[in-house]
């Protein structure tokens, strides 16, 4: 009985510190400090958030070593073309025929 009370303790335990998002909340913390103007290279919060930012990296590599490489060499590249923009003909209604198209050849 003891064992059921302790893993119901560590399943709600576990439960609480999930729902509590620590890491997340850490993480925008740092996120949003770091770009205030007031925070520079001489502040102690701006070396605090470069410990956060490491172990976020850490975690990434840690959790998906091959996606956060790929994903880190590739993070300066420029965004891929957009594509070919379709043209519509302005006398597209000009060139329409009775007996043209693909409703024309089923009799």
């Amino acid at each position: 009985m003891p064992e059921l009370l302790l893993a119901a303790g560590m399943l709600a335990a576990g439960y609480a510190l999930g729902r509590a998002r620590l890491g997340t909340r850490t993480f925008d913390w740092a996120s949003d400090t770091i770009d205030r103007p007031d925070v520079t290279r001489r502040a102690a919060k701006w070396w605090l958030c470069q410990v956060v930012f490491a172990v976020v990296i850490a975690g990434r590599f840690i959790a998906e070593p091959r996606q956060t490489a790929h994903a880190w060499r590739h993070r300066h590249d420029p965004p891929p073309p957009l594509g070919i923009v379709p043209v519509l003909d302005p006398d597209w209604a000009g060139k329409r025929t009775a007996d043209s198209g693909p409703s024309a050849d089923v009799r």
